[in-house]
């Protein structure tokens, strides 16, 4: 060790950063059991394994239900919409939203003001479904945060938000 202890704050680049000891990968004392990043990974895999078996069950991939629950809360929405709010490329989305139409899911028509958009909406038979899966997914959200309150969630979710906008904004090199 260097002497310093975990709670330093050293200078790189000019922001304080403090040490982070074993959750850092380059020290020597991490595990992978401490990996913030890690243990994301590993709780988004075990909730989307079961998900996917209960989706399946309904005849809904886990892509089509997110894109559903995006549509849930902004439609009409363009594809290129669609794809930012779901984490998914355009191209994706595209080949996503075809499968839809031809579920009877959603209905595709041109933005009137732009006709390269295309706008979404989930048809009377995809609302149908979403309502369906929707208190499904519910119960896994309750699975997934039993014993965990809701000033914890919404600590996490700051936490989460600020992971992410830290590793929008910084490069790796």
């Amino acid at each position: 060790m260097t002497g310093k202890s975990k709670s330093e704050s050293t200078q790189q680049k000019g922001e304080k950063v403090e040490n982070r000891g074993d959750y850092d990968p380059s020290s020597p004392t991490f595990r992978l059991e401490n990996s913030p990043f890690y243990l994301m990974a590993h709780a988004d895999f075990k909730y989307h394994e079961d998900m996917d078996k209960v989706l399946h069950k309904h005849g809904v991939s886990k892509p089509i239900y997110r894109v559903m629950t995006v549509l849930r809360e902004h439609q009409p929405a363009s594809i290129g919409a669609i794809a930012e709010a779901a984490l998914t490329k355009r191209s994706t989305i595209s080949r996503i939203i075809d499968r839809m139409v031809e579920q009877g899911l959603v209905s595709t028509e041109s933005n009137p003001e732009d006709n390269r958009i295309t706008e979404v909406t989930l048809t009377p038979a995809g609302q149908q479904t979403l309502r369906k899966l929707t208190p499904i997914v519910g119960r896994q959200f309750s699975r997934a945060m039993v014993g965990i309150s809701n000033r914890d969630i919404a600590h996490l979710l700051r936490t989460l938000k600020m992971i992410s906008d830290n590793l929008g904004k910084l490069p790796i090199e």
